[in-house]
């Protein structure tokens, strides 16, 4: 049975049309819904921002359901399907898109979405807070790690928040003190 491309839309994986009338696509590939909803929070394309070149090459709708594979199964770059622009390709749009804001931006906007839906604020009053102790391995330099005097050990603090009705916001890691107890 030769294998045909039967479905016109950006996101879908060559199949066989002889057995499949419905375009199946990924579980990780974006609805029309959600496309609607993230694609106007995307950079503009490399040649409309006034310095000219040219037009990208590959859809972005499949650009953004190559990152959701990706991050949805897990797997290593180089280990992109055939269906999706080649991995390199990806990789710097991710990057490109990482240096803009682009995940930060989708973040706030979904997090908003899921709070007025929720009957609340779109931006948080309140937030929940906990750390997390973790040991430095013998191997790390003293000078990147601190002391934590409570609960006497050396190593980095985990830092997270979340509020009542969201994912939690983004960790930091850092030292504590610089110089350990006397």
């Amino acid at each position: 049975m030769p294998v045909l491309p039967s479905c016109l839309c950006s996101s879908c994986p060559v199949h066989d049309s002889s057995l499949i009338r419905v375009c199946p696509g990924y579980p990780s590939s974006c609805s029309d819904e959600q496309w609607e909803l993230l694609e106007p929070l995307l950079p503009p394309p490399g040649n409309t921002g006034g310095k000219g070149g040219r037009g990208e090459k590959h859809p972005r709708r499949l650009v953004l359901d190559a990152i959701f594979y990706l991050v949805r199964g897990g797997i290593a770059w180089r280990a992109l399907p055939r269906d999706f622009p080649p991995p390199t390709t990806v990789y710097d749009i991710f990057c490109r898109w990482t240096k803009a804001g682009v995940w930060q931006r989708i973040t706030d906007v979904l997090r908003d979405r899921i709070r007025v839906r929720a009957c609340r604020r779109p931006t948080p009053t309140a937030a929940i807070i906990d750390s997390q102790s973790v040991r430095g391995a013998d191997t790390v330099p003293t000078t990147s790690g601190g002391w934590d005097n409570g609960k006497k050990v050396g190593g980095r603090k985990n830092t997270a928040a979340a509020s009542a009705t969201t994912k939690p916001a983004p960790t930091t890691t850092k030292p504590w003190s610089t110089s350990p107890p006397s």
